[in-house]
């Protein structure tokens, strides 16, 4: 059997051109999916230009309208405690300088008795969770135009904090005092730091680790010993304008020992300006001392903060 042969789409009639075009306008596709099938079967003689018309216009719908995405919401909750965010670089961040300025007039005990002048300067650098911070002394005193004291004292100490309370450290320093009994001290140090206390006007930091010690004492020759050293700070609001400190610094090995205390109490006259009233305690002793030595230096100081 012959199969029918489909006839080809022809122009479709304009009435029933405008009907469809006045259906289309009201934008309502039911109503001209309905009148499109409807003229379909009214008009079979047309069926093939009216579909070639549906064809058409849904081709060009198509391509017309945005290829719809699919929306949704999406809803992120941050950890209220978590991970600790990451830092920023370290070379983006700005240093943060520091420092103090003190001088003044003190008035010692112990092995070199008399009264003189004393002046330190100390400067801090902070970067991150890194700190450095180097200080400076000197007591100098003479008696009778002969000078009976010159202590120096200089440190550099950096330090890293690994979280919020620990911390590893090192700590170089360099010594002269004669009346101590050596000319020349080095010490080199390094170890951990814990922060005990920080917070509500109050601070205690300790740490410790080994230590290299080189001194040149006045008599005899130079000794190199490995050391013990343990260090506390710690500091106290008193009130707000009244504040106590005190270092402590503890060094011990098979030749000497050293100990050394510096208690200060603060009182702030004005932003950067503070006066200071405090007590220094040191005591070298050992195979490698001479004589016994404990100095006692109490000192009344102008302090500027910058």
């Amino acid at each position: 059997m012959a199969q029918d042969a489909v006839p080809e789409a022809g122009p479709l009639p304009p009435a029933m051109a405008d009907v469809l075009a006045a259906v289309e306008a009201s934008h309502d596709p039911r109503a001209l999916d309905a009148l499109v099938q409807y003229l379909q079967h009214a008009h079979p003689e047309a069926q093939a230009a009216i579909s070639a018309w549906a064809l058409r216009r849904s081709v060009l719908v198509w391509l017309a309208e945005p290829v719809p995405l699919a929306r949704r919401e999406v809803k992120v909750e941050l950890p209220l405690e978590g991970p600790e965010p990451l830092q920023p670089d370290l070379f983006a961040l700005p240093v943060k300088w520091s420092g103090e300025g003190e001088l003044g007039a003190f008035v010692s005990t112990g092995s070199a008795p008399g009264s003189g002048f004393v002046g330190r300067l100390t400067v801090i650098a902070e970067k991150g969770r890194w700190r450095v911070a180097t200080s400076g002394r000197i007591d100098y005193q003479k008696t009778s135009d002969e000078v009976t004291r010159n202590q120096i004292r200089l440190t550099l100490e950096p330090n890293y904090k690994f979280d919020d309370h620990g911390y590893v450290f090192g700590l170089g320093q360099y010594e002269r005092d004669r009346f101590q009994g050596f000319i020349d001290r080095y010490s080199l140090s390094a170890g951990l730091g814990y922060n005990l206390l920080e917070g509500d006007g109050r601070k205690l930091s300790i740490k410790a680790g080994p230590a290299l010690r080189v001194t040149q004492p006045v008599e005899g020759p130079q000794e190199q010993t490995l050391s013990a050293v343990a260090l506390a700070d710690l500091k106290v609001r008193l009130t707000p304008t009244l504040n106590y400190s005190q270092e402590v610094s503890t060094y011990f090995d098979a030749v000497r020992r050293t100990y050394y205390t510096l208690a200060a109490l603060d009182s702030r006259l004005s932003s950067k300006l503070k006066a200071r009233l405090s007590y220094t305690l040191q005591h070298e002793a050992g195979s490698g001392v001479a004589r016994t030595l404990t100095d006692t230096t109490s000192r009344l100081t102008l302090l500027y903060g910058f």
